[in-house]
């Protein structure tokens, strides 16, 4: 029975392999040569370790395999513009909040060495929603934080896979 079932098993992933079937991977992505070194700056942090610089660069290290420089003499990737804000949906029938949507908004640009404009600012706009329950404040505090944090997530990864399509504009050779 153990054999059949190995049997099975066997001419089973055959036939997946067979037919072209891949996994979809770790989602990595390549960035063009010009973006394959990268500084990452926020507009208007004053702070050192901002968080949202550490995350898109987390994000570059893993998800592109691209070495993140603080030199001045590299492509830089300047994010501005980062909003989140809460809208009611829904109220119940004592007018109280019965479901909210989260909106997430972050702008970028992508600028050279010598501080031209390699692509024009672009803004991403992403938006989930979620149900509250009042006898479960605590809980759905928390289920809004991480909505957060994936928001976050999911907007500078799409940063990330928008940078890989990037074409340099040809030099000029005149």
């Amino acid at each position: 029975m153990k054999i059949a079932k190995l049997l099975l098993s066997g001419l089973a992933a055959v036939l997946i392999a067979g037919c072209g079937f891949q996994l979809r991977g770790q989602g990595t992505v390549k960035l063009p040569e010009s973006l394959a070194t990268i500084r990452v700056m926020v507009a208007g942090s004053q702070v050192a370790n901002d968080p949202l610089r550490l995350a898109m660069e987390d994000m570059l290290r893993i998800y592109a395999g691209a070495t993140v420089a603080q030199a001045s003499d590299t492509p830089t990737l300047v994010l501005t513009g980062e909003n989140i804000n809460s809208q009611v949906l829904t109220v119940d029938a004592s007018g109280k909040a019965g479901e909210y949507l989260l909106r997430y908004e972050i702008s970028y640009s992508v600028l050279g060495a010598a501080g031209e404009e390699l692509a024009p600012p672009q803004t991403l706009r992403l938006q989930r929603d979620y149900r509250f329950n009042p006898l479960n404040v605590l809980a759905k505090e928390q289920e809004e934080e991480n909505l957060k944090r994936e928001l976050r997530r999911d907007a500078l990864y799409q940063i990330v896979r928008r940078l890989a399509r990037f074409k340099p504009a040809p030099v000029d050779a005149s």
